[in-house]
């Protein structure tokens, strides 16, 4: 009679909980037939079909969802035991990690350096994106881990704060007078900001509510580097990360505005899977936490 083995559980395990065989064999970093071939495989040795296999998505039957928790006892064992043994050797192969543009441009590099040193078999890569989206891949399984402003309550995701962010008040050189406040320029110029999705647009909606602020032209960007230079060309006011900014303000190709009401810090949270047990979510969480600065300064500039 055949026998389980761990890659067939595994195997099972990603394609039940991402909902699809394309995304499980990436996340396994297998081609598609060798994972259908685990999963025939298991099927043969419990004797129990445990997918419809009627299109593309990965539905569980009846003998599926009944086996998923097991599935799932099973594999956080063996997590446990590894770790126990050797963490470190343990920590291998590709990693997917979602970031923001700010944490890319800046103390990202820091960190993949740093992984690379302490284990040097783990192949981190980098996906740059709005919030939304991380959380959206993250949810998929698309992304092992992520680190998103926008704040989540999905009941399938954990997470642990991170760091912060100051933002500041930003125009260019020449467009205000010395002692403008925003609370008077927003009448004449507009403001750019991210797009509604992204974490840091709830510092604008925050500061427009304690400031009593009248309502204003916005004009919005997926980018913050694209913030940054239609706020050095006077296009429009901004409010960016005063860090982040270090070198155009020293450069004074950008200047700070004044403001009666000042924003509110950006809170950034590390998030995972509250499934995924592994160890290299632990060594990621880890070594974010003490690399992460939002104070430091955009890298190209």
């Amino acid at each position: 009679m055949s026998q389980m083995t761990l890659k067939q559980l595994e195997a099972f395990y990603w394609a039940a909980t991402c909902g699809s065989f394309a995304i499980a064999s990436e996340k396994l970093h297998i081609s598609q037939s060798s994972l259908s071939k685990r999963l025939v495989e298991l099927e043969m040795a419990l004797k129990r079909p445990l997918f419809n296999r009627d299109g593309r998505r990965a539905i569980l039957t009846a003998d599926g969802r009944a086996f998923l928790p097991r599935a799932k006892s099973l594999l956080n064992h063996v997590d446990e035991v590894v770790a126990s043994v050797s963490a470190a050797e343990a920590i291998q192969g590709r990693c997917r990690f979602g970031v923001g543009e700010i944490a890319a441009s800046s103390w990202m590099p820091r960190l993949v350096s740093s992984l690379r040193i302490l284990h040097p078999q783990l192949k981190l890569e980098l996906y740059v994106d709005l919030g939304v989206e991380l959380e959206t891949n993250l949810l998929s399984g698309k992304l092992d881990g992520a680190i998103i402003a926008k704040s989540s309550s999905h009941p399938a995701l954990e997470s642990i704060p991170l760091a912060q962010a100051e933002y500041i008040w930003v125009a260019g050189k020449n467009l205000l007078k010395p002692g403008s406040l925003v609370e008077d320029a927003i009448a004449d110029f507009p403001i750019v900001t991210m797009a509604q999705h992204a974490g840091s647009t709830s510092l604008l909606d925050n500061w427009r509510l304690r400031s009593k602020a009248v309502p204003c032209e916005v004009i919005e960007s997926n980018s913050m580097a694209t913030i940054a230079g239609l706020v050095a060309a006077g296009v429009a006011i901004g409010y960016l990360p005063k860090g982040w900014l270090r070198p155009m303000l020293r450069n004074n190709a950008i200047v700070p505005v004044l403001t009666n009401t000042p924003l509110d810090k950006l809170n950034y949270r590390f998030y995972w899977r509250r499934d995924d047990y592994r160890p290299v979510i632990s060594a990621l969480r880890e070594m974010a936490l003490k690399v992460a600065d939002y104070d430091a300064p955009f890298l190209m500039l």
